[in-house]
């Protein structure tokens, strides 16, 4: 579905207020760290280890970085402008969001930041900021500069708010401007996201924005077990539902965890039963074994949509998991417990639900030995397959105002981003100030495909069939360090990723074992398993969601906690669809289907 098809009203405060808030020119990027998917090389609970080379940020470098070599800091033969110098300054002018616990190094701040410093030395670019509010107040901020029309030069900005400003005219095509001076590595990003990303950012053939890729494999939760469980009742890894269910119950009633053994370990108090895309704790492969996708907006393909919510396989969905709850075998504590990383530490859980990055969420029982997690698509649908709603293929973009006489130089902040971060890092000189939180226009940039594209090449050095010279890193940020990590660490047999075959005694484990797991585990279902990718039809708001959909919403999440919990009968979801539709879905229904086919 193209992006035009999306686009619908935003409600953003009075003209009056938006006029007092925003001033003149304003905006730029706020926390945007936070708001990015999960990185390749920064999951939730620590960072992996890795370098770049310098070879690989190429060419001649300033106090600051460099403006030069593969990045294109000359125009190269192809015509790019990618880093280039300007002649002349250029100025642009933003409004920024700042973490208030952010540190700055003496006599900086954030309208005299290294940052701002190195792109005036280095690409002439004079970036001035108007006003400067908390990361927590720029959505609104940039809310309220829509609706009076007074938008930034620049801004990097969610979903809902580029859909806005493309239906008010407020923002300038990008597409000329990206292909002159867009630098190979930020080209080789955007082009990973394939067509789905190109979408998204794009109306009538023209590109809008300049996207910070999702990760896919980010998007797709499998099942990570207990492995020494299975192995200690000589268990076979459970496929279908009812299979993990039976070997759920049977962790719980063998007390591998103690008297309080909990089978599978749900969303805690402040976790997602459901959500799009990547959610660790939730329970998303058991809806999609009935092939139930709620929260989900599903074209059907012949001109209707249908709201995955209300089908009639969410009702199976939630029956299992009633079922499941009241043998026992959920976290009798699911919904209320306050942390549900606890009991998975304290070798109390034998499964849970989440994306390939838990290899970071195990990382302490790994490299303790104590635990060993595996990672399977299950459970499975009746027809053998995995089935895995997915997430937006973005959810940052970084826009241009319509009239803004330089809109290349949006873009070459980033190139100056992506060119020179790693070599910041690995120089010490961002030890005292954060690039995510000061850097304009911040995002993290990766491909698409950084994952899957990890996986196969590091099973293929490990398993002797390519050398290491051989692999491309070429715009691979943790690659070459993540080869020469296994090649040390991952012991004989090479195709058995068991704990027992890692060099857990290396002095480098703690940096780098999460990581690999997490890759060689925890991606390795997605790649060799396979799944069966479900979209979310429609994104945005339409009219009357900015009225209903907040009490449709609550009404929801504890329509399906009831059900779960025994407090209601599976038959209140059918009242639950009834008051669904009369209380406003059906309205909504009707405008996304139209946005849907427009």
């Amino acid at each position: 579905m193209k992006l035009k098809k999306l686009i619908s009203l935003m409600l953003v405060g009075t003209m009056a207020l938006a006029m007092t808030a925003c001033g003149g020119d304003a905006g730029s990027g706020s926390s945007a760290a936070e708001s990015n998917q999960e990185s390749s090389a920064a999951p939730a609970e620590s960072e992996a280890g890795g370098e770049e080379s310098d070879a690989e940020a190429g060419g001649e470098e300033s106090d600051a970085g460099e403006a030069s070599g593969d990045e294109g800091g000359q125009a190269d033969a192809s015509g790019s402008k990618a880093l280039q110098p300007f002649e002349e300054t250029v100025t642009i002018k933003m409004g920024h969001g700042l973490d208030p616990n952010t540190t700055f190094a003496e006599g900086e701040s954030v309208e005299n930041s290294r940052y701002l410093q190195w792109l005036k030395e280095d690409m002439n670019i004079d970036v001035q900021y108007d006003w400067i509010c908390s990361n927590t107040d720029f959505e609104q901020k940039i809310n309220l500069c829509i609706a009076s029309n007074t938008l930034p030069d620049a801004v990097n900005v969610g979903q809902t708010q580029f859909l806005a400003m493309l239906k008010y005219d407020q923002i300038q095509p990008l597409t000329q401007v990206f292909e002159e001076y867009a630098s190979d590595r930020l080209k080789q990003y955007v082009n990973s996201g394939g067509e789905a990303l190109m979408d998204a950012i794009s109306s009538d053939g023209e590109m809008y924005a300049i996207p910070a890729p999702n990760l896919t494999a980010s998007g797709v939760n499998t099942m990570w077990i207990r492995q020494d469980w299975l192995d200690e009742l000589n268990l076979e890894v459970p496929r279908s539902i009812d299979e993990v269910f039976d070997v759920a119950k049977k962790f719980v009633e063998a007390k591998l965890g103690g008297d309080n053994t909990i089978g599978i370990i749900g969303p805690a108090s402040g976790d997602q039963l459901i959500a799009r895309g990547q959610n660790r704790w939730g329970l998303d492969p058991i809806f999609g074994a009935y092939e139930s996708y709620p929260e989900y907006w599903l074209d059907n393909g012949d001109g209707t949509v249908a709201y995955g919510s209300v089908q009639p396989q969410t009702k199976d969905a939630l029956a299992k998991l009633a079922e499941m709850y009241a043998a026992g075998v959920i976290d009798p504590e699911v919904f209320v417990r306050s942390d549900a990383l606890e009991p998975v530490t304290a070798g109390r859980a034998g499964i849970f639900f989440g994306p390939w990055w838990c290899g970071y969420t195990v990382d302490s029982v790994t490299l303790d030995g104590s635990q060993e997690w595996m990672a399977y698509m299950a459970p499975l649908a009746a027809d053998g397959k995995f089935y895995s709603p997915m997430a937006d293929p973005t959810t940052q973009y970084v826009c241009v105002r319509k009239g803004y006489e330089h809109p290349e130089v949006a873009v070459q902040i980033i190139n100056y981003l992506i060119a020179n971060e790693q070599q910041w890092t690995d120089e010490g000189k961002t030890a005292d100030t954060s690039t995510a939180a000061v850097y304009p226009l911040f995002n993290v940039y990766d491909n698409a495909d950084e994952i899957e594209y990890s996986y196969e090449w590091l099973k293929k050095f490990n398993l002797g069939e390519v050398a290491k010279e051989d692999v491309d890193v070429t715009g691979r940020k943790l690659l070459r360090n993540d080869l020469d990590a296994i090649e040390v660490m991952k012991l004989e047999p090479k195709d058995d990723f068991s704990l027992e075959y890692w060099d857990l005694e290396n002095e480098k484990a703690d940096s780098n074992i999460p990581r690999l797991v997490s890759i060689m585990i925890g991606e390795r279902p997605l790649v060799e398993e396979g799944y069966e990718p479900i979209y979310n039809a429609f994104s945005g708001q339409t009219d009357t969601m900015a009225t209903k959909w907040a009490n449709l919403e609550k009404l929801e999440e504890e329509t399906f906690a009831k059900i779960i919990l025994g407090q209601a009968p599976i038959d209140e979801f059918d009242n639950f669809v009834t008051k669904w539709y009369a209380e406003g879905g059906q309205e909504i229904l009707d405008e996304v289907t139209k946005a849907v086919n427009e």
